[in-house]
């Protein structure tokens, strides 16, 4: 998927924390790795799956840093990637929901090995992973941006 597709499902897709802010009010999330994990999961519940998004930038990283990132993963989930053809560029990096990669995509996430955005439209909420070890919510208005 691309940006533009997401903006038009209702998420707001901002570059830059300058104009996540202005697009609507953020707030901290925070707590251990269970409870960060917990906490997308139940805004997943509440949005609903099939109206849920995220970026995975893994196909975009280095070899090396996709080694690190692994390291977080288990057996089956490293696996699990190596048979996907992930986007190697920053455009394609956003996904609908689909079980298995969001759960890669959290446990990264709660890890800090890969930062990732989640977006929850129906609930005009996105949330930036592990921004200096919590979570940084964003709520807007409309699901427009």
């Amino acid at each position: 998927m691309k940006k533009e597709e997401l903006i038009k499902e209702g998420c707001m897709v901002p570059d830059t924390l300058q104009e996540a802010m202005r697009l609507g009010r953020q707030e901290m999330v925070e707590g251990d790795g269970e409870t960060l994990r917990e906490y997308l999961y139940r805004l997943l519940e509440e949005n609903g799956r099939d109206n849920t998004y995220f970026d995975f930038y893994y196909g975009t990283l280095s070899r090396e840093e996709q080694k690190k990132a692994e390291t977080a993963l288990s057996q089956e989930e490293t696996a699990y990637l190596y048979g996907l053809t992930l986007p190697v560029n920053r455009e394609d990096v956003y996904f609908r929901y689909e079980e298995r990669l969001f759960s890669i995509a959290v446990t990264l996430s709660v890890t800090e090995m890969l930062f990732s955005t989640f977006y929850f439209p129906v609930l005009c909420k996105t949330v930036w992973s592990n921004y200096q070890g919590s979570f940084l919510l964003f709520s807007y208005e409309t699901g427009k941006e």
